[in-house]
């Protein structure tokens, strides 16, 4: 899924999180950019609890063993179901003084 430069407002493919460290730059603008974090935080958090809970609660799995399953799910899950809807947000860099 092709997301928009919240700068030029420009259709781009955005590489995966595990493609880059800080930052990747737009193709159109070269505006530093990166997945929004509490998109990451909110996805990977509703993920978890809501397949860990019926794995609990109807499945009478070890808690423990549920959220291990269902980490592990998340992280195979979200190069393909996840990241194409984190938004994208521009970095900013303050110098050190």
């Amino acid at each position: 899924m092709s997301q928009h430069c919240p700068h030029c407002q420009q259709t781009i493919a955005c590489p995966s999180l595990s493609n880059y460290e800080d930052y990747f730059a737009c193709p159109h603008c070269h505006s530093a950019l990166a997945h929004h974090e509490a998109d990451i935080m909110l996805y990977a958090l509703t993920f978890i609890v809501t397949l860990t809970t019926p794995l609990v609660t109807l499945a009478g799995v070890n808690i423990l063993i549920a959220m291990a399953v269902t980490m592990l799910a998340y992280h195979f899950l979200r190069p393909v179901l996840f990241e194409p809807r984190f938004r994208l947000r521009i970095v900013k860099f303050f110098p050190e003084q």
